[in-house]
């Protein structure tokens, strides 16, 4: 079993209450009557866990009701197929492990510095992003792409709470030209009026902060207190980090950036303008 981010959450949880109560991941074992390499491979996300083994380990670590029930559908949705997969012959393994995270996501924070964040993407706009990162794509490709990116956007309507904060570069490098320029930017006003959408922009003026050179996502799901995984994502490189030293190293960036940054009118109004001058 390939672990997916809700089996690694699932596991995740498990792990911090075993860990909690004081055994060892052979004890608790043991009083569920499995192996230990079986336990071992649950809480890193490799096995799942039958509903009679999960209901013996929530009794034996005493895991609350509540927290019970979120661990439990968990479990049921650990493996369910996503729609993503549908292009599955298409994805890196990167961009597939950002839309598994953003599934479950309830606010995702993110910061670019020269291009305007996926989620915000017009389809005009998308593809010239995407025709450009990739020139030896093939045009079917790239049209499978674009509709994946467009599916993705739903969930702006599904309770998804967005925070952007983006460099003004984003919003003055004219990729496809003027026109596509002035319609992605329309778009992103009109999104911000309709979703959960905050965006801020961050003027030149601004200076160094924390973020400068950086492009990455700070995702947070519903059953968590605090951001739980961050996606940083390179020319060549990707990681998830999901170590709670590394996200508040990220927590900081955000926080530097998004200080410097234009509030959320007065970024509405520099885009409204710019809007004005592509006319």
């Amino acid at each position: 079993m390939r672990p997916t981010v809700r089996s690694r959450r699932l596991g995740g949880k498990l792990g911090t209450y075993r860990r909690g109560s004081g055994l060892s991941g052979t004890e608790l074992a043991a009083r569920l009557g499995i192996h230990q390499a079986t336990w071992s491979k649950v809480e890193s996300g490799k096995a799942k866990a039958s509903p009679a083994v999960l209901a013996r380990a929530v009794e034996e670590l005493g895991i609350p009701g509540d927290i019970a029930a979120q661990l439990t559908e968990l479990r049921r949705k650990a493996d369910e197929p996503g729609w993503w997969q549908d292009y599955g012959d298409i994805l890196s393994e990167a961009v597939q492990m950002l839309i598994e995270l953003e599934a479950d996501a309830s606010w995702i924070r993110t910061y670019e510095g020269e291009v305007i964040p996926g989620l915000l993407q017009t389809r005009d706009y998308a593809e010239q992003v995407i025709a450009a990162g990739a020139p030896h794509m093939r045009a079917a490709d790239i049209d499978r792409y674009l509709e994946l990116r467009m599916r993705r956007q739903e969930r702006l309507g599904q309770g998804l709470r967005l925070t952007a904060i983006i460099g003004e570069a984003a919003i003055r490098q004219q990729v496809g030209g003027p026109d596509v320029l002035r319609d992605q930017l329309r778009h992103i006003v009109e999104v911000i009026r309709r979703r959960d959408v905050t965006v801020q922009v961050v003027p030149f003026s601004a200076g160094a902060h924390a973020a400068l050179g950086e492009s990455f996502v700070i995702i947070q799901w519903p059953d968590e207190a605090d951001p739980q995984a961050v996606y940083v994502d390179g020319v060549t490189s990707w990681t998830v980090h999901e170590r709670s030293g590394v996200i508040r190293s990220y927590l900081h960036a955000i926080a530097s950036v998004q200080s410097r940054a234009l509030p959320p009118r007065a970024s509405l109004n520099l885009i409204d303008d710019l809007i004005e001058e592509l006319r």
